[in-house]
């Protein structure tokens, strides 16, 4: 009996679908039809005037929405198509009267049953299944199919820019060239990142939704420009990120920590260290490798090598003394209004910066990032000092040239990434759309130039009693006098929160960061009252 349950099903379902794609293709083509007009108003103008993804869509859910409705429309019982099987196979009634005697339990309807089953089986009805109940396409499916081709070719075409006046005769052309000039400044930088693997594996999602922006063909210029820029912003925030990561923020530490290296007059030493103060790790790893060679010499006589250890040795302290260096993370606590003496000891600092109260979720994670940082330009400075030391004694100095070319790396990166933000800026740009020719016929304004003279006159002035601010600034404490202390203060305290919350917004550029943390850091210093201050006003 599944047998022929499943046949019959399989008769009644190519059955209902041809019925139901005969009943819906004229809805089809209507709607084709109603698109493809939109299509050809939407180009007859200079641009476009519909957003094609909403059409589209609304085009596909409707179709979905017609088929659904005539297939539940002209649907077929399982009898009627065992019938209709019967009819067309010539089977004599044979699989529908087994279908309707299915829940007769008796000797006749055993043997329809395995009549049924015999006909079905000798007469091959399973495989010629297709060739009796063949899958139909309509006659105006091929109308269909038409519409649907010229309404594609209608979109591929650009504006045709119809009915405008010959002034605006350039309009549809710059709409292209706006177009095409998106695309090439989207490859342009998709070819400057992706050509190179670090930042290619750093940005790869951005990069991926940058290049899915020229893949809709249908979108017009205006949106495609906009979702461009978006993702350029995008990707330039993810540069900025990188730029001023933990490493990062490492790397400018010890750019600043190399600048406090002393020259000395003379020496073996002095290019190498020339090379560091100067930001060249390459340089200086070059030369220091020349130092190692030259200590390995078996030319150099023993009052050359004395002279050379010492030399290293002092290049070893010096880099030793960097190490506990801790004057930007202290400016910056100080600027945060936290003790800067919390500088010196890393755990204490990340606690207190974790429970500081006056500082938000954003500050926090930026001197956090900066305590790591220290963390890490100490560790490197250490290492610096050890490879000098170790080369002074005649052994490899392996951690020197490790961290010289750890921080080579370092500034190659972040040269990359600066010329990757370049580029979009640039991309950015070139898809900024300048205006054209006004049409302004508006002349000038006649002017008359009317008399006027000056008089100097002196104003009586009224000075009144009142706390005295301030009298004198100078090192040591800002002399104050009455209750003005703490107003002083808390002046000062309420401008260094802001001035840090605009740096942690980024509304101020970097290189002035250093010089505000240090203004504010010496001003609170400044606001505290000397032991010698007179507060006597007579003075």
């Amino acid at each position: 009996m599944e047998t022929l349950i499943r046949i019959a099903n399989k008769a009644r379902m190519r059955m209902q679908f041809n019925v139901t794609v005969s009943k819906s293709i004229h809805w089809f083509l209507y709607v084709c039809c109603a698109v493809f007009l939109l299509a050809i108003i939407d180009r007859v103008g200079a641009s476009p005037l519909l957003s094609w993804n909403i059409v589209l869509l609304t085009a596909a859910v409707g179709g979905i929405f017609i088929l659904i409705l005539e297939w539940t429309a002209n649907s077929f019982s399982t009898v009627e198509a065992a019938y209709e099987l019967d009819d067309r196979m010539q089977l004599h009634d044979r699989i529908s009267s087994a279908l309707a005697s299915k829940d007769i339990d008796t000797p006749f309807s055993k043997v329809v049953l395995e009549d049924a089953l015999q006909i079905v089986e000798s007469k091959q009805v399973v495989a010629s299944m297709s060739k009796h109940f063949p899958i139909v396409l309509p006659k105006r499916f091929n109308w269909v199919l038409g519409v649907i081709v010229a309404t594609v070719m209608v979109l591929w075409t650009p504006q045709w820019g119809f009915f405008q006046s010959d002034n605006n005769t350039s309009l549809a052309s710059a709409v292209i060239a706006s177009r095409e000039n998106i695309e090439t400044s989207i490859d342009a930088v998709l070819e400057e990142l992706q050509s190179d693997k670090e930042l290619n594996e750093a940005l790869e999602e951005e990069l991926a939704e940058l290049a899915a922006t020229t893949q809709n063909n249908l979108a017009d210029p205006e949106t495609m420009r906009r979702d461009a820029l978006r993702k350029m912003t995008d990707l330039q925030k993810r540069l900025d990120e990188m730029l001023q990561d933990e490493n990062a923020l490492a790397f400018e530490e010890m750019l600043r920590r190399m600048q406090q290296l002393k020259l000395p007059k003379s020496g073996n030493t002095v290019p190498m260290i020339a090379a560091l103060k100067n930001g060249n790790f390459d340089k200086a790893k070059k030369e220091f490798d020349t130092l190692q060679e030259k200590m390995e010499s078996a030319t150099l006589t023993e009052q050359e090598r004395k002279e050379l250890e010492k030399q290293l040795e002092a290049l070893s302290e010096q880099l030793n003394k960097l190490s506990d260096s801790n004057k930007s993370l202290a400016s910056a606590l100080s600027a945060a209004g936290m003790n800067s003496a919390l500088a010196k000891n890393a755990e204490a600092a990340g606690k207190a910066i974790k429970n500081a109260k006056n500082l938000n979720a954003a500050q926090k994670q930026k001197l956090l990032e900066m305590l790591k940082a220290q963390q890490q330009a100490n560790k490197m400075c250490e290492k610096m000092s050890e490879g000098c030391k170790q080369c002074a004694s005649g052994e490899s100095g392996m951690s020197t040239a490790s961290e010289l070319e750890k921080m080579q790396a370092m500034q190659n990166f972040k040269t990359k990434a600066e010329m990757a933000k370049s580029a979009c800026k640039q991309a950015g740009a070139n898809m900024c759309a300048t205006g054209g020719e006004g049409k302004g016929n508006g002349g000038s304004n006649p002017t008359t130039e009317t008399e006027s003279t000056m008089v100097a006159q002196r104003t009586a002035v009224s000075t009144l009693d009142g706390t005295i601010i301030a009298k004198q600034l100078f090192e040591g404490g800002m002399l104050t006098a009455g209750e003005s202390t703490s107003e002083v203060k808390d002046t000062v305290l309420a401008q260094r929160i802001a001035a840090e919350q605009a740096i942690t917004d980024e509304e101020i550029p970097r290189k002035y960061h250093d010089l505000l943390r240090h203004y504010f850091g010496q001003l609170e210093e400044m606001t505290e009252p000397s032991t010698n201050d007179d507060t006597d006003s007579n003075d």
